[in-house]
């Protein structure tokens, strides 16, 4: 049988159909191509053990978001499709432990709006936040901008529990934030692109919402910037999230705090007095909606988008590259951590050659330029990993995906 009309004898008509019934039109795929929707771990689990038994190769996702990013929108080397936003819920939360189980297929953003009832949330500010979910965040490790205040993704998972490729249930972690037992397995699924396994529930790390939230622009010549980037860093200044903003009408600086009100005044009036002092002009924008259509044009489908890491010190020569580019771009990139979002315009001539300069320029100081998004017809490797590390994460997959069915070549090297 097929994997279509497998599933549905399994699970229904209503969670098993082909690719094409819904009308995706983002990829390129087989006709016999399967999605299914298990509404329970049990569920899950019994599509990952009949496709282990098949040796059907396996694409795991949430609400599909991401699902682009690093394969060029082909999926003909994919037999099964397996979505786990039907698997949206809270599990439990330990309100006063300020820690959270959830599916891994529930929305940021209906969490967040759970969370916000108790006065906490979960800091990251993904791309797609209204449709991105907690998984699907977690194994692409987009956390976005709030890094700068809470770390990275993985610093906010505690616990994990994921199906094995045989469809053995895994748990991994806990509920309490410092928890040593065993191998630390959160940090090894959080960015792995799922392919070690299929995140089936997370537990979070979560932090109070701020009581006053502000967003401060600075703009003025790239040379200012870069001193007063360099100034905030130095002068023990704590934004939340602090990104140099660039495009082709020049580069700004971006600093939101949070907390309460007279901390948040004092480090405005700081932040100001470097923008004075370097010749910049300071401007209060609206704070959430500055946030948010930066996120949206930057995950606009018509971009190229790319993710890169430098040295922070070495952000701004990046973006003074970028300026000599002819057509448009955007950069979003996190001045404490030197990682960040660069988008192209997908009509950006010699496109190729672009990115292979930008990614060489990145290595070469040892930093990197991963496309996350492109055009179906991009020819060059989306990761282009020059480290040394690669015989060792094949190590690791072939421990976790002897048969090499989850997220087949969604990774490094192929992996």
């Amino acid at each position: 049988m097929s994997p279509v009309t497998t599933f549905q004898s399994l699970l229904g008509t209503d969670q098993a159909m082909s690719w094409s019934s819904l009308g995706d039109t983002r990829f390129e795929a087989a006709d016999e191509l399967a999605i299914v929707f298990p509404q329970s771990l049990e569920q899950l689990s019994a599509v990952v053990r009949t496709c282990y038994d098949q040796r059907w190769r396996m694409l795991s996702c949430g609400q599909r978001t991401k699902l682009h990013w690093g394969i060029h929108h082909q999926l003909h080397n994919i037999d099964v499709v397996i979505s786990t936003a039907r698997l949206n819920g809270v599990v439990e939360h330990w309100v006063d432990d300020f820690t959270i189980r959830v599916d891994a297929g529930i929305t940021v953003a209906d969490l967040q709006s759970k969370l916000e009832t108790e006065g906490q949330f979960w800091p990251v500010d993904p791309l797609y936040d209204q449709q991105a979910t907690v998984g699907g965040v977690v194994a692409t490790a987009d956390g976005g901008s709030l890094r700068q205040r809470y770390g990275s993704v993985r610093d906010t998972v505690i616990g994990v529990q994921f199906v094995r490729y045989d469809g053995e249930v895994v748990k991994a972690g806990g509920r309490v934030v410092k928890n040593v037992a065993g191998y630390d397995l959160m940090k090894l699924m959080t960015g792995a692109y799922g392919t070690l396994g299929v995140l089936s529930q997370i537990t979070l790390r979560l932090y109070p919402i701020a009581a006053q939230s502000q967003t401060i622009v600075l703009s003025g010549a790239t040379e200012a910037i870069a001193e007063a980037a360099l100034k905030t860093r130095l002068q023990g200044i704590t934004p939340v999230a602090m990104d140099l903003i660039g495009a082709a009408g020049g580069v700004r600086l971006a600093g939101r705090f949070q907390g309460i009100t007279a901390g948040v005044e004092e480090q405005v009036t700081r932040f100001q007095t470097i923008a004075d002092g370097l010749g910049l002009t300071s401007k209060a924008v609206e704070d959430s909606a500055f946030w948010s259509s930066l996120a949206l044009q930057l995950a606009s489908p018509t971009t190229v988008l790319c993710k890169v890491g430098l040295l922070p010190t070495l952000l701004i020569p990046l973006l003074q590259q970028l300026e000599t580019l002819p057509s448009g771009w955007l950069s979003r990139l996190h001045n404490a951590s030197g990682l960040g979002l660069l988008a192209l315009a997908s009509g950006t001539p010699d496109l190729v050659k672009t990115l292979e300069t930008l990614r060489a320029h990145c290595t070469a100081h040892k930093g990197y330029l991963t496309v996350l998004q492109a055009p179906p017809s991009l020819s060059m490797d989306p990761w282009g990993y020059t480290g040394n590390a690669l015989d060792t994460m094949k190590a690791v997959k072939q421990k976790f995906d002897p048969h090499g069915l989850l997220n087949p070549g969604r990774f490094i090297g192929g992996i």
